[in-house]
């Protein structure tokens, strides 16, 4: 473009009938290649060109640039005879400027990148480039001061430009060339340094191999676990120097048929490494392949965490786990995991129809609610603090058994889970069960004692009253008792309760609450307050007094003073004050002769 813009200049042999605007539209689309390539060149200073479709795209660019110029005469006006510079030359002037600028700034930055002197040539090219192409905005025909300034300037340029290229580039190639491999040699060598410490940090053991399955890489992790510094382990044949004798054919085999493609990679597996001392050490291992280019198999790269610790306190928990004399168990995900002998034994279930079932499933429904809402607490319960809850469950053959449980948060798998001990507390609570009923429960007539009746129907009472619910309640004496143990002694005064008692059982529902409260004294506690119901029990009470007088031939008859109480519906009365009233009731009906 240059050499053409020369030779389209007045005098010239090769073009007669071109202009002056002709020559400043050729000058201007040089500068503007020029430019613009420099801008391109800093740009992709990091990138790899293709050449061929590089050189295509200017070829095509100038073709249709000199088309538009030379044939088609529709490039737009850049000097006009008589008037000077257009609107278009100057303007033009300004991008090519603005883009030389923005070009030297971006070199500036990526200076670390160029040798000093090119570095320096290239930027004083630049600046006498601007220099030039602002003298070229301030002339008005090829005679002006500023042309010439122009033209003066843009030879510096260019000789700048030749200095930068090429004497440093060709005459000098050699010391920029082992400049260039000394810096990439230095950022290598800082990027190694920098790998290898971050594998260092690593608290993994990794270790790579080649095909030959020597030693290529191993961090200082690895080789404290191994025991050995790294000039003593790299090169080293890792099956044969590192693997426990009893694996290491099976190994080494293996790794043969992985390397030549005839095995399949396992990613994940647990293998022993064998240490200086002869120490062997359980490692979980994640392995990769490494490929060349061609993706052939060169060697893996393995990183492995030490789980022999791990390993013997899973040994020792299950051997405890599975010995101890309760009963055990993990749930996770709301379903059995791990179940223990003592467990099966408790629930007579195998553990192949346990594991995967939900836990909840052996409780009995009354208690399941009670269960959960425990096992919650005691899961979020702090560390070291136990928490203990009863329950029963249903074994396989049926029958009801009491559970004593503690339960405790923890890791199974990776993921949170819970830890449950049990014992058997059947027999307790049986035993329970019967010191409460000997303590609520009258030795001689097998009624509720006094405390026992106040007990159960105070307790019926308080849910009557939330249901706004009546009751009735029934006091009673044994008439002429005294007589009786005076005349005939206190057995026959003991079979005289004892018959009363027996009687009332029969007369009473069995979800009424019957009592001997003190002495010949007896009560009944009953759901309800109707009178007609209440005149027909003192009836029934009756005929079945009269029934057993008429069979039991006595020397006396048995015959009850009766007191009824009752409370009435939304109207609610404490125990004690039901009492009293029946109590003064039945005395009433004494002193009337009733």
């Amino acid at each position: 473009m240059e050499l053409l813009h020369t030779l389209t200049f007045d005098g010239m042999p090769l073009f007669n009938d071109f202009n002056t605007n002709v020559q400043t539209q050729l000058w201007i689309v040089a500068r503007y290649i020029q430019s613009f390539s420099l801008l391109i060149a800093v740009v992709f200073i990091h990138r790899k060109l293709k050449i061929r479709l590089t050189l295509l795209g200017y070829a095509l660019v100038i073709g249709l640039i000199l088309l538009s110029i030379l044939l088609w005469r529709n490039f737009p006006v850049a000097y006009i005879a008589g008037q000077g510079l257009t609107l278009f030359k100057l303007s033009s002037e300004f991008i090519i400027c603005s883009a030389l600028m923005i070009a030297g700034g971006l070199l500036w930055i990526r200076r670390r990148y160029f040798d000093r002197a090119v570095l320096s040539y290239i930027l004083l090219s630049i600046a006498f480039d601007i220099v030039a192409e602002s003298s070229f905005m301030l002339y008005r025909d090829s005679t002006n001061v500023f042309y010439m300034l122009g033209h003066l300037f843009y030879i510096v340029s260019f000789f700048l430009i030749y200095r930068a290229i090429t004497v440093t580039g060709l005459r000098q190639p050699y010391e920029l060339l082992f400049r260039n491999l000394a810096n990439s040699r230095d950022l290598l060598q800082k990027e190694r340094d920098k790998l290898e410490n971050l594998l260092d940090l690593e608290e993994s053991v990794l270790v790579a191999l080649d095909a030959d399955a020597k030693v290529t890489l191993v961090n200082r992790k690895g080789r404290e676990i191994i025991g050995a510094s790294e000039q003593d382990i790299l090169g080293k044949p890792w099956f044969d120097t590192y693997t426990p004798e009893k694996i290491r054919e099976t190994a080494k085999e293996g790794y043969t048929n992985l390397i030549n493609g005839q095995e399949e990679l396992i990613k994940y597996m647990n293998r022993p490494v064998l240490t200086v001392t002869g120490q062997e050490r359980l490692f979980s291992w994640h392995t990769e392949l490494l490929k060349d280019e061609t993706g052939k198999i060169v060697g893996s790269f393995s990183s492995g965490q030490d789980i022999t610790e791990r390993k013997q306190a899973e040994e020792l928990f299950k051997a405890i786990f599975n010995m101890s004399p309760i009963g055990m168990y993990i749930a996770q995900d709301n379903s059995f995991r791990m179940v223990n002998p003592q467990f099966l034994a408790y629930i007579e279930y195998s553990e192949n129809e346990l594991i995967g079932t939900e836990p909840l499933s052996l409780v009995v429904p009354e208690d399941k609610m009670f269960v959960r809402l425990n096992a919650i607490k005691s899961l979020q319960s702090p560390k070291g603090q136990l928490n203990t809850y009863d329950y029963r469950v249903k074994t396989r053959s049926g029958k009801l058994i009491w559970f004593l449980e503690s339960l405790t948060s923890i890791l199974y798998d990776g993921k949170r889970a819970a830890l449950g001990s049990i014992i058997d507390i059947s027999k307790r609570k049986q035993t329970e069960e019967l010191f409460k009923s000997l303590s609520l429960i009258d030795d001689l007539t097998g009624l509720y004692n006094r405390r026992g009746f106040l007990t159960l129907a105070d307790k019926q009472l308080k849910l009557s009253n939330r249901m706004n619910r009546g009751v009735t309640v029934l006091f009673a004496d044994v008439n002429k008792m005294k007589a009786i143990n005076d005349s005939l002694g206190h057995p026959e005064g003991d079979l005289a309760l004892i018959n009363t008692a027996k009687i009332l059982k029969e007369t009473f529902r069995e979800s009424d609450i019957l009592g001997r409260i003190h002495g010949d004294e007896f009560a009944v506690f009953m759901a309800g307050s109707d009178p007609a119901y209440s005149e027909n029990i003192i009836r029934r009470l009756e005929s079945k007094l009269k029934e057993y007088n008429a069979t039991a031939k006595k020397p006396y008859e048995l015959s009850l003073s009766i007191g009824l109480s009752a409370s009435e519906e939304n109207k609610p009365y404490n125990l004690s004050d039901l009492l009293n009233m029946a109590d003064q009731f039945m005395y009433k009906k004494k002193r009337e002769g009733r």
